[in-house]
């Protein structure tokens, strides 16, 4: 068996659960970082435009950050605003029950292996390596190095050759509906993560895994 956890929203927190934090810690009005997607009911207008289908994801993250720092935001010397929000000191922005689940599988000798968009581009491979849960995974596909993205088949094709299982059995964890289907059209047993109930879908994916 084989694990496949994407890493925003699902291993790392939403910018949306962090963004508070961040603006406390940077002595921040309220709302200096713009939208809350999911946890606004419907008072995120470009979170709209993403769900409508006028904005990718990445559009989406990287618009919001852009009015952040118009908004007076601090970068503290990073690209981009994504990067700053999660390398805050004094933010863990890792989720407790998907580094847990990841641990476990590894444990277990389950294939573990992260499939993501973004993760390198936002963050840097020197952060990434750095982080106290980058050791429970076997593979790294990140599309961001790899020159396909989610929900491309090609990139579901690629990263059940890098884990070297079949695409059945493989357990795939995600944030985004149209990810989710992209697995299930590869083959994949997908497990759609809602951030409102995150911890639903780390449940889910260990009974897949056998792990309880």
């Amino acid at each position: 068996m084989g694990l496949l956890l994407d890493i925003g929203v699902v291993l790392l927190k939403s910018a949306w659960e962090i963004a508070d934090e961040f603006e406390r810690l940077n002595d921040l009005p309220p709302r200096t970082v713009p939208g809350r997607g999911p946890f606004d009911d419907g008072d995120d207008p470009r979170w709209e435009r993403h769900l409508a289908g006028e904005l990718t994801e990445r559009e989406y993250w990287l618009g919001n950050a852009d009015e952040a720092v118009r908004n007076g935001a601090p970068l503290h010397g990073h690209p981009h605003l994504m990067r700053a929000m999660f390398q805050q000191p004094g933010i863990d922005p890792a989720r407790p029950a998907g580094v847990e689940l990841a641990r476990r599988a590894q444990a277990a000798g389950v294939r573990t292996a992260i499939f993501t968009n973004e993760l390198m581009d936002f963050q840097g491979r020197e952060w990434v390596e750095a982080q106290a849960w980058f050791p429970f995974f076997d593979v790294v596909w990140d599309a961001t190095e790899q020159g396909v993205r989610k929900p491309d088949s090609e990139a579901y094709r690629s990263v059940v050759e890098a884990v070297g299982l079949p695409a059945a059995d493989l357990v795939f964890v995600d944030d985004n509906p149209r990810y989710v289907q992209g697995g299930v059209d590869a083959g994949m047993q997908a497990v759609f993560l809602d951030v409102l109930r995150p911890d639903d879908a780390f449940v889910e994916a260990g009974k897949l895994l056998g792990l309880d």
